[in-house]
Formats: C-alpha cells, sequence, structure tokens
C-alpha cells in the first residue's frame, strides 16, 4: 500500500493519500485551513484514500499496520500485535523467545524475520496460537502462498478456544489415543472452537463456518459458500474474523476476505453464521466414534462432554486464538493482530 508522491498533490483528478491531503490543507491559507473536515471531504470526494495513512484522524479506522479496524478495541480491552521485526526462530512446540503471548505447535521451527512469519518446512496442520484470555475478537492475518511453491489446502481463523496448544495449554492433561498405523491423537478437554474455513482441498475454491466442541468433535459446514475469487499465488491475501455475543447470546461469526490488497476498503464479507444454542447440534454417529474423548474429558478441562450439545454457544473468555493451515509449504505471514472489542 504505497500513497502517492508529494508531486501530485494538487492534482485533484487523481487519488492521493490521506497523509498527502493532510499536508496540502495545513500547507494551505489559514482560511482553508478552517473549514470543517467534512466540507473538505465533499471536496475530495473519493479521492481521498487510506494509503500509507500512520496517524488516521477517524479513530478506530486503521490498526498500527494500516489495516482496517471493522470495531474499536474494548475499553481496557486486550490486543495483540505480531512484533516479528527482529530475526529469530521458534522452537516446533513452544512460545516465542521475544513475546510469550505467540507460540506454534505441529511442523518444524519457524523463522521470523522483516515483520513476517516465514513458513518453510512442509506440515500437514501448522498452527499459530495466540495467548488471551479472549471472548469478542477481531482477528485479522495477511498470507502469501510464494511463487515458489507456495500451497496450503485449508486457512482456517479459529477463535474462543480452550484446544490444546502451545504446550499442550490450558489443560495440558491429555490422553494419548492410537488410531493405528503408528498414528496417534489427544483427547483434549477444553471448548475448541468456533472457525472460519476456507477451503479444504487445492485449490481453495469455497468457505466455511464450524464448530469444534472438544477436540475432534465437529459439527462441519454450517454454511458453505464458493469463494467468487481464486486466491493468487505469489500475492498477500487479507483474512479477518469477527467473533461477537449479540445481546440475545447468541454467538456471530463473521469471516472477511481482503483479495485486493490496493485498498482497505476492498474487505468483501466471505460468509456469516449465528450460533442460537440448537442450530450445531454433533450428530450421534460423531459422539458414538469418539467416545473414548467424551469419556475421558467428562471430569476434566471445561468438563462438558458429558452434555456436549448443550455447550453450543460458549460464552466465556477463552485462553487462544489462532490460526491452523493445513498442507502448509513456503508461505509468509504478516500483520497477524487480535484484539478485544465491544
Amino acid at each position: 500500500m504505497q500513497g502517492n508522491s508529494p508531486a501530485d498533490d494538487c492534482r485533484l483528478n487523481e487519488k492521493i493519500s490521506r497523509r498527502d491531503f493532510l499536508k496540502l490543507i495545513f500547507s494551505a491559507p489559514l482560511a482553508i485551513t478552517l473549514l470543517p473536515l467534512i466540507q473538505l471531504t465533499r471536496v475530495f470526494g473519493s479521492n481521498v484514500s487510506n494509503a500509507n495513512v500512520i496517524n488516521p484522524y477517524r479513530v478506530g479506522e486503521l490498526d498500527k499496520f494500516g489495516i482496517k479496524q471493522f470495531y474499536s478495541t474494548k475499553e481496557n480491552g486486550l490486543e495483540w500485535f505480531a512484533d516479528w521485526d527482529k530475526a529469530r526462530t521458534i522452537s516446533k512446540g513452544d512460545f516465542d523467545p521475544y513475546d510469550s503471548r505467540f507460540g506454534i505447535d505441529n511442523g518444524s521451527d519457524l523463522k521470523i524475520e522483516d515483520g513476517k512469519a516465514k513458513i518453510r518446512g512442509f506440515s500437514s496442520a501448522r498452527r499459530f496460537y495466540v495467548k488471551g484470555p479472549w471472548l469478542n475478537t477481531e482477528q485479522t492475518i495477511y498470507i502469501r502462498l510464494n511463487s515458489d511453491g507456495g500451497k496450503a489446502s485449508s486457512i482456517q481463523l479459529r477463535s474462543r478456544s480452550n484446544h490444546h496448544g502451545t504446550l499442550l495449554l490450558p489443560y495440558p492433561n491429555v490422553l494419548e489415543i492410537d488410531k493405528g498405523g503408528g498414528n496417534y491423537d489427544k483427547a483434549s478437554c477444553g471448548f475448541a472452537g468456533y472457525l472460519f474455513k476456507w477451503g479444504e482441498g487445492e485449490p481453495i475454491n469455497f468457505a466455511s463456518i464450524e464448530l469444534e466442541v472438544i477436540h475432534a468433535l465437529y459439527r462441519r459446514d454450517l454454511i458453505k459458500v464458493p469463494l467468487p475469487f481464486t486466491i493468487p499465488i505469489g500475492e498477500y491475501v487479507g483474512y479477518k474474523t469477527i467473533t461477537k455475543t449479540l445481546e440475545n447470546g447468541y454467538v456471530k461469526l463473521e469471516g472477511w476476505t481482503n483479495i485486493d490488497v490496493s485498498s482497505q476498503d476492498n474487505w468483501k464479507k466471505t460468509a456469516e453464521f449465528t450460533f442460537d444454542g440448537k442450530n450445531s447440534t454433533v450428530s450421534d454417529d460423531v459422539l458414538i466414534k469418539h467416545q473414548i474423548w467424551t469419556d475421558y474429558c467428562k471430569d476434566k478441562g471445561d468438563k462438558i462432554s458429558g452434555d456436549l450439545n448443550n455447550h453450543q454457544i460458549w460464552n466465556k473468555p477463552s485462553y487462544w486464538n489462532w490460526i491452523r493451515i493445513n498442507n502448509a509449504e513456503n508461505i509468509d505471514l504478516k500483520f497477524y493482530s487480535v484484539r478485544e472489542i465491544e
């Protein structure tokens, strides 16, 4: 996102950045600077862009990365922004040595430098965790599948989660389950969270909303929509979710995509779903298949497995917001943030 040069300041038939717009105002005669900003906005109209803004004059419009905020941060609310300028490596399954609230799991070590997190080794399920506690949140990430072999079969933003994460937190007492063939899974006992998923296959061509009540017990495809675009190779794409409790106690999950990153006005809603406590039940088949999980968790963690389908709505602050990328290889991530919203 680059603003126009100062030489273009007075060419009002072309788009200029807000930074240059404000420079133009305050270099003009006093009579102009005293005009209400709303009148000046009418003069310049849509030619005032969001490009390259550091301190926007409309509070809450852009975050510290210059990314559009749909909701202001809650008063005294928790915020987390990736600080990825200093070069370092995060070991598999551990926290960032420079940020105790960010950790990873699965796959190889993660390289951090130049404002980016870089996935290079292949992982079937790469995971990035941000420690809260989190309730109502706006979560944003920009992801690029690099042109030299970058790929992913699914990009998932998850919220309100007590799923086992870095160092198996928040409930590290998990049960190892032998699935045969040398494969193992974990029975962990926290509410696993709400998730918005872009795709499950290559190419990524649909989006869906799902509920994972405890680990491995899903209600899939509560809503599933085709994507009106193809995720480009070699270019960043913005992904955003908003998880919010409504006045009636229901939980609403929205997913947004910024496929054209030239402007922060290009965010488009991909899908939304409202959990009402009855419309996302886990099927009997899933419950029977995972009886070992539910039996083990009855008196552990969040203690919800004995009455699983009465916990479709989770209105308690939870340990993680996190991202999962399936079949991930040669991918760059930047501008990751989680904020507690009103």
